[in-house]
């Protein structure tokens, strides 16, 4: 399993804001799906497993 990086900003929060989360996965789609309820549109718009909205900026794969 390798360890991602997600970097999202959400809907609800100020100008600027960037969130970063953690997570352990087999391959990038599958750490992005641990994080949403739905996946994104064509928007790119999401929906996220806490209820908010916003959209996912970068996923990058972290190195040991």
């Amino acid at each position: 399993m390798t360890e991602y990086e997600i970097r999202t900003h959400h809907d609800d929060m100020p100008e600027g804001y960037v969130g970063r989360t953690y997570k352990w996965a087999h391959d990038e789609q599958g750490a992005v799906r641990l994080l949403l309820k739905k996946m994104p549109d064509k928007s790119g718009v999401c929906v996220f497993k806490r209820g908010g909205t916003g959209k996912i900026l970068s996923t990058k794969e972290l190195t040991k």
